[in-house]
């Protein structure tokens, strides 16, 4: 069923519109149809019955030598009239519905009628071979002539035999109502289209803001436009971005200060330890103080760079990624990049080179060997880093993301950083839409995974 019904707003709009205003008109038109065919079929009786009663009149008032020369020229395609000793409808054809209707129309010209000397009954004929046409058939609705027929007993006790053509109605599947119901669609169609972009304009609107806020909490806020429900939802929006906007840029400031602040003291504390006797308890302490110093310059530089206000541009990708494994391979690391042609993508180059480069640095650092693969992968672009080293613990694949986490505990700056890289990387590709995952090779190794969303690539 997903796959059969739209998944736009605008699109199933649409089809509510038109299924069910196309139901509607044709609901209606089949009642005015009945309507109409009740309507005519009436005034068609009446006028049969009319016609009968004056006939019958002028053959019961001439003489018998005239009356074949009467019936004769009163013979048509629409009526016919025979004379018999016995009535060509049976005395079981009574057609209760129409003998009041009849007896009526004859009372004024041979006063009240019997039952037994009328007798009227209808029937039908399937139409005439010329017409028996499919799309004749299927544009007149398949229509068929009603005949009416009455025996009329006359006062010299011979019967008038009356076969009468009724008028024939429109039906439901005439021309005219399937042109009807087609122009009635195309205005649904024409309308539906320019009321539905109209409603659903304001909603794109707000969906682009929401995928804009995952990617910048800074963006504008949006105009608070359209109807009122959807400017009460911007609104909403807005203060929420505020709100979030406020909330990040507190907690930088915090972390900068905190981060800041902590620089003195561990200096002090620094000083202090170098005067004491050389031991290796002095030694242990100086280790202790020099990580911290070192984890509190990486969170005040990250603290920094998360509140730099960098302009975004487009870049060549490959040729920043190209420049990373060169600078791997100038500090003694081994990378090397597989060129797939230009990848531009518009971004902070500052902050997308930093992610890049704490990831391959990490794979050279720990995985040994690293190759950088390139390239478009849909509308956005792809980045594959894999290295040849033990991979990380299915349950740790996660977990190394969060900020000073480490999978060697011993915080030995040797065999290890702060802890900081791949949260810096996972938090710049989230702020540019994209993302970043792990998996363990098979082969053995891991496998970084960095993807650009379309908003970012081209």
């Amino acid at each position: 069923m997903r796959a059969i019904v739209p998944d736009s707003i605008a699109a199933r709009t649409m089809i509510v519109l038109l299924v069910g205003l196309t139901l509607s008109h044709i609901a209606s038109t089949w009642v005015l149809s009945n309507d109409r065919h009740d309507a005519v079929f009436e005034a068609s009786e009446r006028l049969c019955a009319d016609r009968v009663a004056v006939m019958a009149r002028l053959i019961d008032k001439t003489s018998s030598q005239d009356r074949g020369r009467l019936i004769d020229d009163s013979n048509s395609s629409l009526l016919a009239i025979s004379l018999s000793d016995r009535p060509k409808v049976g005395d079981g054809h009574f057609d209760t519905d129409d003998l009041p209707r009849m007896q009526a129309a004859l009372q004024p010209y041979f006063g009240a009628v019997e039952h037994k000397r009328l007798h009227v009954t209808h029937h039908r004929t399937s139409s005439s071979s010329e017409h028996s046409g499919i799309w004749h058939r299927l544009l007149n609705g398949f229509p068929e002539d009603r005949i009416m027929e009455v025996s009329f007993q006359l006062s010299d006790g011979g019967w008038a035999n009356f076969e009468l053509a009724m008028a024939r109605t429109a039906s439901l599947w005439s021309p005219h109502a399937i042109l009807s119901t087609l122009v009635m669609m195309v205005a649904v169609l024409v309308f539906g289209a320019w009321a539905t972009g109209w409603i659903a304009r304001p909603l794109a609107a707000f969906a682009g803001a929401a995928g804009r806020l995952g990617r910048d909490v800074a963006a504008p806020p949006l105009p608070e436009d359209g109807p009122r429900e959807v400017r009460h939802a911007v609104a909403a929006f807005n203060e929420m971005q505020g709100r979030i906007r406020r909330f990040v840029e507190d907690r930088t400031q915090m972390l900068a200060a905190i981060s800041h602040d902590l620089r003195s003291p561990i200096t002090r504390v620094r000083l202090r330890t170098e005067v004491l006797p050389p031991g290796e308890g002095r030694d242990k302490m100086l280790a202790d103080l020099d990580e911290m110093a070192a984890m509190v310059a990486s969170t005040l530089d990250f603290a920094r760079q998360d509140a730099t206000d960098e302009p975004t541009q487009a870049i060549d990708l490959a040729a920043t990624l190209q420049a990373i494994c060169d600078n791997a391979v100038d500090m003694g690391l081994a990378a090397e990049f597989d060129w797939s042609g230009r990848l531009v993508c518009t971004c902070r180059p500052l902050a997308i080179k930093r992610a890049l480069a704490n990831l391959v640095e990490n794979g050279c650092r720990f995985g040994g060997q690293v190759a950088v693969h390139a390239g478009h992968h849909g509308s956005g672009i792809k980045v594959v880093i894999e290295d040849q080293g033990p991979g990380i613990p299915e349950g740790e694949l996660e977990r190394v993301f969060a900020p000073f986490f480490r999978i060697e505990t011993s915080r030995n700056r040797k065999t290890g950083g702060i802890g900081l890289g791949l949260s810096v990387a996972r938090t710049i590709i989230r702020a540019h839409g994209g993302d970043v995952s792990l998996e363990n090779r098979k082969e053995g190794g891991l496998r970084v995974t960095v993807t650009l969303p379309q908003g970012t690539a081209s």
